[in-house]
């Protein structure tokens, strides 16, 4: 029974196989799987499947780090002119701008109140001083007691004093300039009055010399233990967007200011006014320059914070690691993170003192050749100086990377493609990697 089942279906195949159209489906089905398995085979070695990565090069040039900072532009010297005696403003002789000379008069208050009280003073003081004369005759032929005289003569000697401070009141009433300068604020009006109690009230205030001006930054105290006097320094204001002003750090203050518990320190920055093209009051945006290099090669900080995700990792075949960070730092305390960190030394270590540069390890990835295709593979790199934007890149050396340690340090050239991206794929916040913070 079964012989004639089988064939049965052997003639009904037969039969199908005559007809053109079963073989030329049948020859297709064949041929599009061929097809299939060759474009699978073609697409892995070529990598054509594999994502799109967003790629810098490493770069060979200058780097310099730099601190920035906001500060206002003010004259080195600047006097404010005030009053000790009260009254009426009558005459303003110089306005805003004006150039002054030292003992110039620049301002009356009104004399009239204290031309009164010298005159009275003064006529006090005659009192006293004839009555002091008469009794120092008497005195002689012993027809007044000493007592007497003693009085008269401290009723003499008050006298005088009271008309010389009165004096001296009634000279207050004109203003002059205490110094050579241009005014460059004017606090008051004519007709306006001014009362001096505690504090003298301000009049106006004269810049000594505006050719020769200062810049005066808040750093931050993370930031100031890096500035030493004499470091060269640029800075930039909105006036003249284009020009970059050159200028130095003329002194660092010890004392700290506290705005709600953020502690800040004023550093001051010469800045040249020749032109007169500055004015006070104006925001300098500083650019502190701490480090320096001339060639160094250097990487995106945007290649060492990427991370490849896990799945694209598992769909090319490569290993993935965390981004850690290391520190090698020479001279590290035994049995410190940053000492275990960098593997064991041979020998003696070096002193990690003021100036030195505390050496790190980033992971970054590359695209190599491999095959007919580029493959992404991880690096281990050392990294030393940074700007922000990019990264020195440390050649190895046998100081910082011997045999017994336990990564393996990768030297990379200029020209290098690194990735810092997917193409279509939205990046993952990155997580803040363990250690000092580089970037």
């Amino acid at each position: 029974m079964s012989f004639y089942k089988n064939t049965a279906i052997f003639s009904a195949i037969v039969s199908y196989w005559q007809k053109k159209w079963f073989k030329r489906s049948l020859i297709a089905l064949v041929a599009l799987m061929t097809i299939f398995f060759i474009w699978k085979f073609t697409s892995q070695l070529l990598g054509l499947d594999d994502p799109e990565f967003r790629t810098v090069k490493i770069e060979e040039g200058p780097l310099t780090v730099t601190i920035s900072a906001s500060g206002t532009l003010n004259p080195v010297k600047s006097v404010q002119v005030g009053t000790q005696v009260s009254g009426m403003v009558s005459d303003i002789y110089v306005d805003f701008n004006d150039v002054v000379k030292k003992g110039q008069v620049i301002a009356r208050i009104d004399p009239r109140e204290w031309q009164a009280r010298f005159e009275q003073a003064e006529a006090n003081y005659i009192l006293a001083r004839r009555n002091h004369e008469n009794n120092k005759k008497l005195i002689e032929k012993n027809f007044v007691s000493p007592a007497a005289f003693d009085q008269t003569l401290s009723a003499y000697k008050s006298a005088k004093a009271a008309m010389d401070m009165a004096k001296k009141a009634l000279d207050d009433t004109v203003i002059r300039a205490p110094v050579d300068g241009v005014v460059v604020k004017r606090s008051v009006e004519r007709g306006q009055t001014v009362a001096a109690s505690l504090q003298a009230p301000e009049l106006f205030i004269i810049a000594q010399n505006l050719a020769d001006m200062q810049v005066e930054t808040a750093i931050d105290e993370s930031d100031v233990g890096r500035i030493t006097e004499g470091m060269n320094a640029t800075f930039t204001v909105d006036a003249f967007p284009g020009r970059v002003f050159q200028s130095k750090v003329k002194q660092i203050r010890k004392a700290p200011i506290n705005v709600q518990n953020v502690i800040t320190y004023t550093v001051l920055l010469t800045a040249e006014n020749q032109d007169l093209k500055l004015l006070p009051g104006m925001t300098a945006n500083t650019n502190i320059i701490t480090e320096k290099k001339d060639q160094v090669v250097k990487v995106a900080n945007a290649a060492l914070r990427f991370k490849m995700p896990d799945d694209i990792a598992k769909q090319m075949g490569v290993a993935t690691s965390s981004p850690s960070v290391q520190a090698n730092a020479p001279g590290a305390a035994a049995g410190s993170n940053a000492g275990r960190a960098a593997g064991s030394q041979t020998g003696p270590r070096k002193p990690y003192g003021a100036g030195a540069q505390r050496v790190m390890t980033r992971k970054v990835w590359v695209l190599e050749e491999k095959g007919l295709g580029k493959k992404p593979a991880q690096k281990t790199i050392r990294v030393g100086l940074t700007d922000g934007g990019m990264t020195e890149i440390l050649p190895v050396d046998a100081d910082n990377a011997t045999n017994n340690s336990a990564t393996q340090i990768d030297t990379l050239k200029p020209g290098t493609e690194v990735i810092v991206g997917i193409v279509g794929l939205t990046p993952a916040p990155a997580t803040r990697p363990t250690g000092p913070r580089l970037f």
